[in-house]
């Protein structure tokens, strides 16, 4: 009987647990997507003039209208700088010196080539570009019905391809586990 009292406990707690997460998740659904009056290469610029050096990545947040750029700077240090989405003026930044981190792989393919391959191959608004520890560029673009599209694009060729479905693997791989017998 106390088996069954914890159990029905656990699942009532996983219950109201699941149901505040999803609340949470869902809320931001009805937030309205960033967007960006300047272009990629214009806060890239911009955050080239307050920290000189390599620009490694760029993401628009969906809170503010911000792009936020990643910089390896000439002084050996990353650098996050903010530029304001709409005036491409800096509103922040700051360096740290972090000695895990090591210097950017280079590549042919600039973030600005990569950039234009990726909405070549998926339409939209790009969110998110970020040098991979490969040496390729990975870009998140929003496509007009506001679906997310991850994409890779190779560092030496500009060749975008969308990326795997992670969801889609774990299904199949549940799908296997049930399969399993113990």
């Amino acid at each position: 009987m106390k088996r069954k009292i914890v159990i029905a406990t656990a699942v009532t707690a996983l219950l109201i647990g699941g149901g505040t997460a999803t609340a949470f998740a869902t809320s931001d659904d009805d937030a309205k997507p960033a967007t960006s009056a300047i272009t990629l290469d214009e806060a890239t610029t911009a955050a080239v003039k307050s920290a000189p050096g390599t620009v490694t990545g760029a993401e628009l947040d969906d809170d503010e209208p911000t792009w936020e750029v990643d910089v390896y700077g000439k002084d050996a240090k990353w650098h996050d700088v903010d530029v304001d989405a709409a005036t491409a003026k800096v509103t922040g930044e700051h360096a740290q010196d972090d000695e895990d981190d090591r210097a950017p792989k280079s590549t042919k393919v600039t973030m600005s080539e990569a950039a234009k391959a990726a909405l070549t191959a998926q339409p939209g608004t790009l969110t998110s570009i970020d040098l991979d520890d490969d040496g390729g560029w990975e870009a998140e673009v929003r496509s007009k019905d506001g679906k997310e599209h991850e994409l890779t694009v190779d560092g030496t060729t500009a060749k975008a391809t969308p990326e795997k479905d992670d969801a889609d693997d774990s299904d199949r791989a549940d799908d296997a586990d049930d399969n399993d017998s113990d």
